[in-house]
């Protein structure tokens, strides 16, 4: 039958673990320690790595689980809030709102949000995605105002078409000068 492992059993064992666990990290050497405990090099050495070792690593693997299961609860949580902190926030200011354009001020302030949290996470990606969508929610509100045309705005007066068009009309014109005098009246706006 094997001899039982003294630092195993030694009341001052905690102190004796933490030394041995700690050696690598403060460069202590197991001569010192056992020097400080009674206890052969080799001793310490088997004790660390057949009773210190497997507890250690039993630990660490608890440890990992609990991280992980912990982790994995949180992400959850914070998914379902986020679920529900969109549907009932933004839903509900939409719902409220009382026109188009205070429902578009509503998604611009959401997004302005958004785009500040991207920048504060350094996500340049998502940040130029939200940038996008204000430039886009700024350009329609606008146009809604009436501040920008949505469509491009032609000048006839100025087209090819419109000149030559003018032109042939009022040279038509030529044996009717009265016409031809109210016609251009006309076109000239006065």
């Amino acid at each position: 039958m094997p001899r039982p492992c003294g630092p195993c059993s030694d009341p001052r064992r905690k102190e004796l673990d933490r030394r041995l666990l700690e050696k690598d990290l403060n460069g202590e050497s197991f001569r010192r320690i056992s020097e400080d405990f009674g206890y052969s090099e080799t001793a310490l050495r088997r004790h660390l790595n057949e009773h210190l070792a497997v507890e250690l690593s039993q630990v660490k693997a608890a440890k990992e689980e609990a991280r992980a299961e912990a982790l994995e609860t949180a992400k959850a949580k914070e998914m379902e809030d986020l679920k529900d902190g969109i549907k009932e926030g933004m839903a509900a200011r939409l719902e409220n709102a009382a026109g188009f354009l205070d429902q578009l001020k509503e998604v611009r302030t959401k997004a302005a949000n958004l785009l500040d949290m991207a920048e504060g996470a350094q996500d340049l990606r998502a940040a130029g995605i939200f940038l996008r969508e204000l430039r886009e929610q700024i350009k329609l509100m606008a146009e809604l105002e009436g501040k920008l045309a949505s469509q491009p705005q032609i000048n006839i007066l100025l087209d090819p078409q419109w000149i030559e068009l003018r032109t042939v009309i009022i040279q038509a014109l030529d044996p009717f000068p009265q016409a031809k005098e109210a016609v251009v009246f006309a076109i000239r706006g006065r």
